[in-house]
């Protein structure tokens, strides 16, 4: 099995159903509590040719993967922007294809700020990066920052001094 795929013939004995809520959740979450909260649910990318005929519909194209997406999901981990930088005009395109949803793009951040070399004068990548991903505007979710597998302990100041120049007004995970 890969990592996080069902076999299709073992889909129907699978228990979707959430576990009890643990007794320490009536300390922890005290105050009052959310009238209606807003749950973002998505995946890593939409085009994922295996889902024609499953969640998109027998025939659909490439290009209509998107279109098909965001009818069943309200949200993406957007692991494109990790391989390439996007311009706001690409990147606005994704957002018409949203038809007004409330639906939240969750951007990675671009491997040539997180994987190569060290964070420290990485500014302007970060600049760029950030500058087209502030075309999300209400779209914008969460950004991920994944650090390389050789990204180890040792290196955490570094970490710690690139976090501390990063925009106050973006959420990062």
């Amino acid at each position: 099995m890969d990592f996080g795929r069902v076999p299709e013939t073992e889909l129907n004995r699978v228990d979707f159903s959430l576990p009890p809520e643990p007794a320490m959740n009536k300390q922890v979450l005290k105050g009052k509590p959310f009238k209606n909260p807003e749950v973002y649910i998505g995946c890593a990318k939409w085009g994922r040719k295996e889902w024609i005929g499953k969640i998109y519909p027998k025939g659909t194209k490439e290009k209509d993967f998107l279109d098909e997406y965001v009818k069943h999901y309200n949200s993406i981990e957007l692991n494109a922007t990790h391989y390439k930088l996007y311009k706001p005009a690409d990147l606005q395109k994704w957002i018409d294809k949203t038809n007004g949803k409330k639906f939240k793009f969750s951007p990675k951040v671009y491997q040539g700020i997180s994987h190569f070399g060290s964070l420290n004068d990485k500014q302007f990548l970060t600049d760029t990066f950030l500058e087209s991903i502030v075309t999300f505007g209400e779209h914008l979710g969460p950004v991920f920052l994944q650090v390389s597998d050789k990204f180890g302990p040792k290196r955490k100041e570094e970490l710690f001094n690139y976090l501390s120049t990063l925009p106050k007004d973006v959420q990062f995970f």
